[in-house]
């Protein structure tokens, strides 16, 4: 089972970096410097990373409360999750388009409605290379679920907002 799960949850916490890297550039740069430590840590044990308080080390000079970041990893996360799901159903409804030609051609059942030139490759295999973008309505959603979230966090509304401003923006700047 851990080998089969490992390249997903590899992949989830990747995602979730580097939308939240892309949220500390706008919302707390300061902090890029200790992102990647905070983000091992974030990944190892969330609860504990969220509640320092709850460890058994001493906070030191209480810098780990005032960080952005752990709120950041967490806000992030539910934001991939939606982002896999408006992309899965955007392929899944794709692939019908794309699936016939293809399962057509395969059965050399020509198409009347779609000739296409010999050596089109991209166009033989009902393919688009143009990048991905947000509608205006999965923007919100997304904006929805990071207020959300962040609230669920004990942030509060300003500062919430802020954040689920911050994801937006790095979605649009990292694309």
């Amino acid at each position: 089972m851990g080998s089969a799960e490992e390249p997903i949850r590899s992949d989830h916490q990747a995602l979730v970096s580097e939308l939240s890297h892309a949220v500390l550039v706008q919302a707390a740069p300061e902090e890029l410097v200790v992102f990647e430590e905070t983000a091992q840590e974030y990944f190892a044990d969330p609860d504990g990373t969220l509640r320092p308080q709850g460890r058994d080390e001493p906070v030191g000079f209480g810098l780990d409360l005032a960080l952005l970041t752990p709120y950041v990893l967490a806000v992030a996360t539910p934001v991939i999750q939606l982002i896999v799901s408006i992309v899965s159903d955007a392929v899944h409804s794709d692939s019908r388009s794309v699936l016939a030609p293809l399962v057509r051609r395969l059965l050399r059942i020509p198409d009347p409605a779609a000739p296409v030139a010999p050596g089109d490759s991209a166009a033989e295999a009902g393919g688009d290379t143009a990048p991905l973008s947000l509608t205006v309505d999965q923007a919100r959603r997304i904006h929805g679920v990071a207020l959300e979230r962040g609230r669920s966090l004990g942030l509060t509304d300003d500062r919430a907002s802020m954040l689920a401003d911050a994801v937006v923006g790095g979605l649009v700047v990292a694309s």
